[in-house]
């Protein structure tokens, strides 16, 4: 059975990260786009882990944290807050609390794997025998796992994200030329 990985965040293109950092059979991803609908749906989900931005439209990561940790159900569930680059740590939120690890988006695919990996690993403990070639005793056959078929190569994750990056480094600048725009017109009645 995939390890079920829940991820609320807004941003398409993060969702579309995740969903490429996890695509091995091993892993299943469902998204939700806001911490409302992901804090009705999660308990018939049984996540083995759970990312959350901590920006998230209505109820931010800090409140769905906290209501997370608060569910005796999803208690020991690795949770893992996503922080955007030009977000501070909330100081008042409880963090280091609710949450086992927070990561800066945008992530590093390899770290947030790893990261993911370490964490169901320590909660759940590990879930096979270590790939090692099983040899034969007398009279039996070798026996291997089958492999896993590649997931995307680290070059197409890191082109994906760049993009994303540009991407919002575009619109970014777009909204700051229209407030300082804005802001000129104010200051400047004549205009």
């Amino acid at each position: 059975m995939p390890y079920m990985i829940v991820l609320a965040d807004p941003s398409p293109s993060v969702q579309k990260a995740v969903q490429l950092v996890f695509a091995e059979p091993e892993f299943r991803v469902t998204v939700f786009e806001d911490g409302a609908s992901l804090l009705e749906s999660v308990p018939g989900l049984r996540p083995d882990a759970l990312l959350v931005s901590l920006t998230l439209p209505g109820r931010d990561g800090y409140e769905v944290g906290r209501a997370l940790r608060s569910r005796k159900e999803l208690a020991s569930v690795p949770l893992v807050g996503l922080r955007g680059s030009f977000e501070c740590v909330d100081t008042d939120g409880t963090v280091p609390a609710d949450y086992d690890e927070v990561l800066p988006k945008p992530f590093e695919s390899e770290r947030l794997a790893a990261v993911v990996r370490e964490l169901i690993a320590r909660k759940t403990g590990p879930s096979s025998l270590p790939e090692e070639p099983l040899w034969p005793g007398e009279g039996e056959t070798a026996v291997r796992a089958p492999a896993t078929p590649p997931g995307p190569s680290v070059a197409e994750v890191k082109a994906i994200v760049r993009e994303e990056i540009g991407e919002m480094e575009r619109e970014i600048e777009k909204r700051v030329r229209a407030r300082v725009l804005s802001d000129l017109k104010d200051w400047n009645p004549r205009s």
